[in-house]
Formats: structure tokens, C-alpha cells, sequence
């Protein structure tokens, strides 16, 4: 009885192989390339980069003051409500009259939504709500205006 190569049966299974084996590569190099929510886009790369000093004075401003803020999303029937707690290096909430929101997804380059958000005394935190927001990875910018200028902060979230 001859062996399985004898037969000749070794070259062409060798060559399926490589070929099966090599779908099965790009099927997990597809599945890991979309895992992560994408590559993230910027609007207006350019226009960021000609700014930038004045886009991280900005965004290191809560830093600067000692503001810290928690963001808590609830899912609300056909909508999403949030809401924003800022509080002083105390821990003494910080209540200012109105503030923006802009939601977008990492993976797409325009503005989802921009959003007014108003505080709420009851829960002493910005309340602000979207019908735009559905199930995914989202990113969060809040500025709030203070005396000495605009504070924000960011959050990536995954509804």
C-alpha cells in the first residue's frame, strides 16, 4: 500500500492549506481592524493643528483650576439624558448658567449633534438630552464658560 504522499496528495492539500490558511488570516485582521470602534477622524484636522496651543489652553483649563466633572448617560425611552457634575478642588459643585455639548463618533468627521445644556438644581448638575444618540462608541465634548474662559472636557463613552 502506498503512503499518503506516494500517492501525490501532498502537494495539493499543501496548497489548499496555504490558501484556506490565508482567508483565515484576512477574516481576523477584518475582525481586529473593526473591533476598536475605528480609526479615529478628525474635522478639521488642519484648522486644530494652526490652533493648537490655544485648543490645549482650553482643555487643560479644568486641569489648571482644579475642576473635576463626571459624566452619568441614562437611557430614556426614545432619548438619552446626561448629565454632567462639575466640582471645584474643595468638592463643592460648580453651577453656571448654561454650557455646550457636542456629540460625534470617532469614526465619522462631522458633528453629530451640538446641544445646549442647562443646570438643574434638583440633582445640582447640567442636564442635557439627544434623540440623536444610539447604540455605539461616542465621543463627549462639554465647555462651560467661566470668567477666565472656556473649560472643557471629554469623554469617550460606549452606549
Amino acid at each position: 500500500m502506498k503512503s499518503f504522499l506516494e500517492k501525490g496528495y501532498g502537494w495539493p492539500l499543501m496548497v489548499v492549506a496555504l490558501l484556506v490558511s490565508s482567508v483565515v488570516m484576512m477574516m481576523g485582521v477584518v475582525m481586529a481592524a473593526r473591533s476598536d470602534g475605528g480609526a479615529q477622524v478628525l474635522d478639521n484636522y488642519y484648522e486644530q493643528a494652526v490652533q493648537w496651543d490655544s485648543i490645549a489652553t482650553v482643555r487643560d483649563a479644568a486641569q489648571l483650576r482644579g475642576w473635576t466633572a463626571s459624566l452619568q448617560l441614562d437611557k430614556q425611552e426614545e432619548r438619552v439624558v446626561g448629565f454632567v457634575s462639575i466640582a471645584d478642588s474643595s468638592g463643592v459643585p460648580i453651577s453656571r448658567e448654561a454650557a455646550q455639548v457636542r456629540l460625534s463618533r470617532p469614526q465619522y468627521s462631522e458633528t453629530v449633534a451640538n446641544i445646549d445644556a442647562t443646570w438643574d438644581d434638583e440633582v445640582s448638575a447640567f442636564r442635557f438630552s439627544s434623540e440623536s444618540m444610539r447604540p455605539g462608541l461616542w465621543d463627549i465634548h462639554f465647555v462651560v464658560m467661566d470668567q477666565a474662559g472656556p473649560v472643557r472636557f471629554d469623554w469617550r463613552r460606549q452606549l
